[in-house]
């Protein structure tokens, strides 16, 4: 499926690095592929657009760590309110890559902090390994490389600049341990961040269309999608899962 997105007014990524939101709310949407052109097109004048070197969407590559008992997805699926997921992320277009480590607090606060590093797969090195060290319980050598997440994304700002709008579609998970492959070509996640007290004009457009918030982790959903049974609980995403199949159809390629 083809996206319009030439109606929106562009935003540079020097521009948005003033409006990272690190610290933030965090509020998510699960949509149908063919819904999301007539979201955006309600969007276009509340919203600016990413746009790098003339492109407005952009290749992803996730690798998320956990340790080798999946204990950050265990967190997630007990409830957990204060949990953390660590993980490399590649911007497949530039080339950049950052370790990050994304922490939910108790209060709906979600916080992100990151450092530069050489490649997805390798968080050993010294600078690496310290940052881990200091913002986590664990060391490189507790964690596994887990899944990867891989997706097209659309990034949106509010013209008042106090929120953005990611908008992930083409999602396709690989489990680094089973190989096995899951795609979700007809679902799209959409993620606003925002600060604590702004207005959100995505919001009244969403309740249009009748979409209504839900908790969905990208992580959590493709371990469940190709991990052995065996190896993980699943109890906590079935209503998910149904939810998620009444959407798209799920792909697999073992």
């Amino acid at each position: 499926m083809k996206l319009h997105l030439d109606k929106f007014d562009c935003i540079s990524l020097s521009e948005m690095e003033g409006i990272r939101l690190m610290k933030r709310i965090d509020k998510k949407f699960v949509l149908p592929l063919n819904l999301l052109q007539q979201l955006l097109d309600k969007l276009t004048d509340d919203y600016f657009i990413q746009e790098i070197g003339n492109k407005r969407s952009f290749e992803y590559a996730t690798l998320y760590y956990d340790t080798f008992d999946y204990e950050m997805f265990r967190a997630h699926q007990n409830g957990k309110l204060n949990r953390l997921k660590v993980r490399t992320r590649e911007y497949v277009d530039s080339k950049l890559c950052f370790l990050e480590i994304k922490r939910k607090s108790n209060k709906g606060m979600t916080k992100k902090i990151r450092i530069a590093n050489e490649r997805p797969d390798l968080i050993q090195k010294q600078e690496s390994s310290e940052f881990l060290s200091l913002n986590t319980p664990y060391t490189p050598l507790s964690l596994e490389p887990k899944l990867w997440s891989l997706y097209d994304r659309i990034t949106l700002v509010n013209k008042a600049k106090t929120e953005r709008l990611t908008i992930d579609y083409n999602l396709c998970f690989r489990n680094n341990r089973t190989l096995r492959k899951a795609s979700l070509p007809n679902m799209v996640i959409i993620e606003i961040k925002r600060e604590r007290a702004s207005v959100s004009p995505v919001m009244d457009k969403l309740n249009q269309l009748r979409i209504k918030p839900t908790g969905m982790s990208k992580y959590c959903l493709g371990v469940v999608l190709t991990e052995e049974p065996v190896n993980i609980k699943t109890n906590a995403f079935k209503s998910k899962l149904i939810n998620i199949n009444k959407i798209t159809t799920i792909q697999y390629d073992n």
